[in-house]
């Protein structure tokens, strides 16, 4: 595993000129080094026992349920959900093409030949 060049130390590389500029709204100039950031500022783990959900919390309750029931599963000594082949059909994409180009025909490019379009930044 290789370090991590942004990290919580150098505060993950935030370059406040860009974000002046407006050229980034938060600074942090990666997708992986945001969520790192979010995820490595959020503290301690806290005891939600004594804690009261209501209906709009509906999302949180269940994405716990469906995080503790991965863990259980991984107890188990069974792989977690969603490393299926098949539960993977989706994938993130971030890329610049020409704005006369329609959505599906940039994606069918970036699928014949990834070289062609260019990474955003």
């Amino acid at each position: 595993m290789f370090p991590v060049v942004a990290n919580k130390r150098n505060d993950y590389l935030i370059d406040r000129a860009a974000q002046k500029a407006k050229k980034t709204f938060s600074g942090v100039l990666d997708v992986g080094v945001q969520d790192a950031a979010v995820q490595e500022s959020m503290g301690t783990i806290q005891d939600r026992s004594r804690e009261h959900l209501v209906s709009s919390d509906n999302g949180i309750v269940k994405t716990r349920k469906r995080l503790m029931d991965a863990a259980k599963t991984v107890e188990r000594g069974l792989a977690p959900p969603g490393l299926a082949p098949a539960a993977q059909r989706a994938r993130a994409v971030s890329m610049v093409v020409p704005r006369e180009l329609a959505l599906p025909d940039a994606v069918a490019m970036a699928q014949k030949d990834p070289a062609k379009t260019v990474p955003a930044a």
